[in-house]
């Protein structure tokens, strides 16, 4: 028996619905891939844009308007962030006297330069000016050292031990990340090694012009720990951010001189980035098969081993201590990649959540408990 409406049913309705699904599908996928590849993969070493208007400023305090079209998600955030042309006037932004919608009042500190009405600025996580030296009176170098691709800078900070603390950076950040601790690591008498590495600015480009997201990072961080062994080190504790945390447990993983680290401190690490691209993926709305549908074009595209990104399926192989900071209002990398890190290594891990904290902010927003953190986990691997 024939069923001609059926048949027509399926050619003229149900087949150009599926076509149309599938032309959506692949079309979101390769548009998000394109984002993916603009947003997170292509190096970028640009200043952010400036996202505030000074109003007034008086001493102590200061008046902000937020830019139009500009999102900044810290303007009345009730935390330290630093302010800045990112040239030479640099301030800290303290607690919030008042705010409304497009403006705020705010306890404010100047670092260096000048500021006045109608100066557009932009935050900074950092909340520190410049080095070492202008931010806590520290007497530094800056050193070169030899790496795989060629030469990278970094901070040493000389101490009186044999224990040295190497700091790794994250994505689209520098080696001032490390300026909230360098003070509490120098008061321990460690040493600080505050690295760039491949494709800063202050370091040799990749090939590709991507980040490698820790696949190939990690080996800078080797060539930073042996040029801390050549120079007096017995002991590494190493301390990432965010991209940076994944890095240096990768190395962990991979390095000939595994053996010489005695801890590890990580905020907000990294550890599997094809969590982190879903994390970033649901932010924008993004449907999850179009996600996957991206992930797919982002490998066959841009050569991403996402099996290879993955460290946190290795992380039970970690036998040295690590204390995991991350803040549960982290809306780039996934908490829960901590929390199953911690999970894994219950031995070796200890994982601190701040409540309401985005990412790499846990010192913004309790500089105290998080410096006590870090002092008492030194103290005890050193």
């Amino acid at each position: 028996m024939k069923f001609p409406f059926r048949n027509k049913l399926v050619r003229y309705v149900v087949v150009p619905i599926i076509a149309l699904a599938m032309i959506v599908v692949l079309g979101g996928g390769w548009y998000f891939a394109c984002l993916l590849e603009e947003d997170g993969l292509r190096v970028d070493n640009a200043l952010p844009e400036n996202s505030v208007t000074v109003s007034d400023v008086s001493p102590g305090r200061i008046t902000l308007r937020r830019i139009p079209g500009i999102e900044e998600d810290n303007f009345d955030t009730d935390a330290q962030w630093g302010i800045t042309d990112g040239k030479q006037m640099y301030g800290r932004l303290g607690s919030v006297i008042s705010a409304g919608d497009d403006s705020a009042v705010r306890e404010f500190e100047l670092f260096s330069g000048v500021i006045q009405q109608g100066d557009e600025l932009y935050l900074d996580r950092t909340a520190f000016p410049h080095d070492p030296g202008s931010a806590h009176g520290l007497a530094y170098e800056n050193v070169l050292i030899p790496g795989p691709l060629g030469d990278f800078g970094a901070w040493h900070i000389a101490g009186e031990s044999n224990t040295w603390a190497v700091l790794v950076h994250g994505r689209t950040s520098n080696r001032e990340t490390s300026m909230k601790l360098l003070d509490e690591i120098s008061n321990l008498g460690v040493h600080s090694l505050a690295i760039d590495y491949r494709n800063d600015l202050n370091a040799p480009p990749s090939e590709s012009g991507y980040y490698d997201f820790g696949t190939t990072e990690w080996e800078d961080v080797e060539a930073a720990v042996r040029y801390a062994l050549k120079n007096g080190a017995d002991k590494i504790v190493l301390v990432g951010f965010s991209m940076g945390g994944g890095i240096v447990v990768n190395y962990q993983l991979k390095s000939e001189l595994a053996d010489h680290t005695v801890g590890l401190f990580l905020d907000s690490p990294m550890l599997n980035f094809g969590r982190t691209v879903d994390k970033g993926a649901a932010e924008r709305s993004v449907p999850p098969l179009i996600t996957s549908v991206a992930k797919r074009f982002a490998s066959l595209r841009f050569g991403i081993d996402w099996e290879a990104l993955d460290f946190l399926s290795q992380a039970d192989k970690i036998d040295v201590p690590v204390l995991l900071i991350h803040g549960d209002a982290d809306n780039t990398v996934p908490i829960e990649t901590s929390i199953e890190f911690a999970e894994s290594s219950p031995h070796f891990v200890q994982l601190h959540g701040f409540k309401d904290v985005g990412h790499v902010a846990a010192w913004n927003h309790h500089p105290l408990q998080y410096r006590t953190l870090f002092k008492e986990f030194v103290e005890r691997v050193r």
